[in-house]
């Protein structure tokens, strides 16, 4: 049955949820602070009762909600971006007061009635005028918090959306890549008129990508990324047949870790393709995994001629792979490869150790 649901990473959806709740968190949490601020405030002018004090705020809470959505509407409207500046200054300027004034305004003749003083218009004006020499000031700096608070989050989010945007650029640029390769070994079987390698060699690859077609997320874990891995070495096993060999060496307490979706794929096609592929005879790669002080460590190795150059093995898939581990770690990673004194290439990444609670 096809599913006509939106996928689980859809970028409008999560740009959408993000947004609502930036927009529920500033009017609920700064209506709140706000009403707090006013409660205390006749709390300590009044020498009146929490209750009694609850209930003389209760409409300046209930107008503060309106008043801090519209105030999210100008600020997403106006965010004082380069060539609308002056504009926005002046906009929200004048909205500052409005709220401010509005506020007040609307609170002002319940607060009349409150005191239980006649609701005619020599006490609203009396009233309001006090309102606004004390309380316009808390209005004012209300206004420009939420404003602030909402620039914040929005280009918060805005880095956040481009951070998922490259990050997904860079998978995208492997996936043809891969794929490339992939096929070119099938149009080698053909034209040698192995049909059973051909076969066998299209159904790895369409569970191949499958499996990473289905996945949404930008990291997984190190169990999952193993089968991946499996499932390319079973393609090209295909091809080298008894020149390749693969051992992994995964400690146990590492396969529950997050790591980045396919990250381990381009570095393993890169020792094979430059390493067993580079040398004659039987070819080894290692795959190895260990915690070392809250990191995880993944190392790639091959028996091939190594490095010869700096720079020689660093195509798409190993400079790819340094920019999603930077992406979505910061600093807070290690890239490193070179060929060993032994013989061979090596590949190793340290992560920080993480996974998804229980």
């Amino acid at each position: 049955m096809l599913n006509s649901g939106a996928p689980p990473d859809d970028p409008v959806a999560a740009e959408r949820r993000r947004q609502l709740a930036n927009t529920i968190f500033i009017v609920a949490g700064f209506s709140a602070a706000r009403g707090l601020m006013e409660t205390a405030w006749v709390l300590a002018t009044r020498q009146v009762s929490g209750h009694v004090a609850f209930v003389w705020t209760l409409p300046s809470w209930l107008l503060l909600l309106p008043l801090a959505a519209g105030t999210v509407v100008l600020a997403g409207r106006f965010s004082f971006e380069k060539g609308n500046r002056a504009r926005s200054v002046v906009v929200h300027v004048l909205a500052c007061v409005m709220f401010g004034l509005v506020h007040l305004g609307g609170i002002t003749p319940f607060r009349v009635l409150i005191a239980g003083d006649p609701l005619n218009w020599p006490h609203v004006e009396r009233a309001f005028v006090i309102a606004v020499r004390l309380l316009l000031y808390l209005d004012v700096l209300t206004y420009w918090a939420m404003v602030g608070m909402y620039l914040a989050l929005h280009y918060s989010n805005l880095r956040t959306s481009l951070a998922e945007a490259r990050l997904a650029a860079l998978r995208a640029q492997l996936n043809p890549h891969f794929l490339f390769n992939t096929l070119n070994a099938i149009s080698t079987f053909a034209l040698k008129g192995d049909q059973p390698a051909v076969t066998e060699t299209i159904g790895r690859l369409s569970g191949l990508l499958r499996a990473a077609l289905d996945e949404h997320t930008e990291e997984i874990s190190l169990t999952r990324e193993m089968e991946f891995v499996d499932d390319y070495v079973a393609i090209q096993q295909i091809r080298f047949a008894d020149r390749l060999c693969v051992e992994k060496s995964i400690a146990r307490d590492t396969l529950e870790g997050l790591v980045p979706t396919m990250i381990l794929q381009p570095i393993v096609e890169n020792a094979i393709q430059h390493g067993v592929n580079a040398q004659r005879g039987r070819g080894h790669v290692d795959i190895s995994a260990v915690r070392d002080n809250g990191s995880l460590v993944i190392e790639v190795r091959d028996s091939g001629p190594g490095f010869r150059s700096v720079g020689a093995h660093d195509g798409i898939g190993l400079a790819n792979t340094r920019a999603r581990l930077e992406q979505l770690y910061g600093s807070h990673y290690l890239f490193e490869y070179g060929s060993m004194p032994e013989g061979g290439a090596s590949v190793r990444i340290t992560i920080p150790f993480h996974h998804r609670p229980a």
